[in-house]
């Protein structure tokens, strides 16, 4: 058969290809072409043929002749020279995960797939003791966001649930719930915690029917949000320290300044100047010259494709245990097929862009799609890509940070709205209360006393303040015992309240008996 005059480039170098793109093969080369595999390969070969195919049914002779009827050999290139070679048309077809990009020069198939850049640090840890393990454990795991929200749901349905079990044990069972509303509802609180979170200290129990039916569901209910408490708090506790032991920690794009850096492309290079303040990232010729320089620590993060660094982390034998992949992917971008627009008259698309374009789709899309979601299978260990299980759960996570914060601010207020109201309703019972604590410490009493510690308090009370020890308390002694209870009185206040108190008795004398008269005998009682 007649070969295809197409010129065809991949980045398939010794030492300078582009995992698992396209890969270097370990077989023999034929013909001085060193042979290549990788997805990009796959689907190059899966997309001429298409294009054969769609070829010989255009009658298109020039068509023809360009895609031909054996396979265009594919020229090992350079990366970053491939965009280069498709510019100026020494290349009619490039690709090494080119991103797609406006450029008057190159056209670009149907994307075929996505990625971005991701950190990539040596797999050091630090040694921590296990007082920080403790710590850590305890503390870092409420930062995941859905222990946050699995609390605060454990909160509001507890608080719901306090009032409906209230309002029903109120009046027959007054002995466990106060019948007053805001004592009361702290018994129904402690009854709705302890249940919902499976104590059952037994203290405090519902007898009503009604108030058992919805202890039953609230039981349901509680083992539901406990169980997904209990399992984000076990889970952050354990990722948690992990996390932590390793050495270099990337939790944002800010976290790269304090490190010295490198990329394998000049993509990747002006991409990393242009987010990360201040740096100035290494340039290597390949992903593995980067990851050996990281290796070695010339560097200490990575900033590679994500795909090549959780391919070459987990399946090369050079890097696996060594490097690893952290934090999460920026920039993603599509990535496609370049075809040069030099090879035509006045600027024109190339011959083969059309039938380029539809084999892509028939391939990812129409007939040959199980084949494309195997060969992604194949070289990137999942049909849909993703990073690490944080990245999968990244726009619910968010969602549930912005929920956790609103939920919050919303209980926090319901609760100051309650609290105040509480306090107003209740502002005597309160004052009364305590002004009754006040007199019981003055007198050097519990909450609890006899008769018998009573009057021995007074008694003591009375001696400390009867200065003159006539066995009375004159006025100035009066103030003075009423100070030490809190009461801010004067002298002029007990005379004033001496005099308005005989004024008010003698007001309440019968008018007309006279003040010397001697008072009506007694009437005799007969025998």
């Amino acid at each position: 058969g007649a070969a295809s005059t197409l010129r065809v480039g991949a980045c398939g170098i010794h030492d300078f290809d582009h995992p698992p793109y396209v890969i270097q093969s370990e077989e023999e080369a034929g013909a001085g072409i060193p042979p290549v595999k990788g997805f990009e390969i796959d689907l190059w070969d899966a997309v001429w043929k298409r294009m054969k195919a769609r070829a010989a049914l255009s009658g298109d002779a020039e068509l023809i002749a360009k895609v031909g009827t054996e396979p265009p050999p594919v020229e090992a290139v350079l990366m970053d020279d491939i965009t280069d070679r498709l510019r100026v048309g020494t290349l009619d077809i490039g690709f090494c995960a080119l991103i797609v990009e406006e450029d008057d020069r190159i056209d670009f198939a149907p994307s075929h797939l996505m990625s971005g850049l991701q950190a990539v640090v040596k797999s050091e840890y630090e040694e921590i003791d296990f007082l920080q393990v403790l710590i850590r454990g305890i503390f870092r795991p409420f930062t995941n966001v859905f222990a946050q929200a699995a609390l605060l749901l454990i909160l509001y349905f507890a608080v719901f649930i306090a009032h409906i079990i209230w309002f029903l044990e109120r009046i027959q069972n007054q002995g466990q719930f106060n019948p007053a509303y805001g004592p009361g509802i702290i018994d129904a609180i402690w009854f709705s915690m302890v249940t919902g979170l499976t104590v059952g200290y037994g203290d405090k129990v519902a007898t009503t029917i009604p108030a058992k039916l919805v202890s039953i569901v609230w039981m349901i209910l509680s083992a539901f949000f406990v169980g997904i408490l209990a399992a984000a708090l076990t889970s952050g506790f354990i990722t948690t320290q992990l996390d932590q032991r390793q050495k270099v920690l990337i939790q944002s794009m800010g976290d790269m300044e304090k490190y010295t850096l490198g990329v394998s492309s000049e993509a990747a290079q002006a991409t990393v100047q242009s987010l990360v303040k201040g740096s100035n990232p290494t340039l290597y010729p390949s992903d593995e010259r980067l990851l050996e320089a990281l290796v070695r620590g010339e560097v200490e993060v990575a900033v590679q494709d994500s795909r090549t660094a959780h391919y070459i982390a987990n399946k090369v034998d050079e890097f696996k245990g060594s490097v690893v992949p952290v934090w999460e992917i920026f920039r993603e971008r599509d990535m496609a097929i370049g075809v040069s627009r030099n090879a035509s008259v006045a600027g024109d698309s190339h011959k083969a862009l059309k039938i380029l374009q539809q084999s892509v789709i028939d391939y990812m899309r129409g007939d040959g799609r199980l084949e494309y979601e195997k060969s992604r299978l194949d070289w990137f260990g999942s049909a849909t890509f993703v990073n690490d299980p944080d990245q999968a759960s990244a726009g619910l996570e968010q969602a549930l940070g912005r929920s956790n914060t609103i939920a919050s601010l919303v209980l926090l207020g319901a609760a100051l709205v309650w609290a105040f109201a509480v306090l107003m309703h209740y502002r005597e019972e309160i004052r009364e209360e305590m002004i009754r604590n006040k007199l019981r410490q003055t007198l050097g009493l519990g909450k609890k006393y006899t008769m018998l510690q009573l009057r021995q308090g007074a008694m003591r009370i009375f001696d400390k303040h009867d200065v003159d020890s006539s066995g009375t308390l004159d006025v100035d002694e009066i103030v003075g015992l009423l100070k030490s209870l809190g009461k801010d009185v004067s002298l002029e206040d007990i005379r004033q309240y001496i005099d308005r108190a005989v004024e008010e008795r003698a007001a309440g004398a019968a008018p007309d008996t006279a003040p010397d008269s001697p008072p009506p005998k007694k009437p005799q009682q007969p025998p």
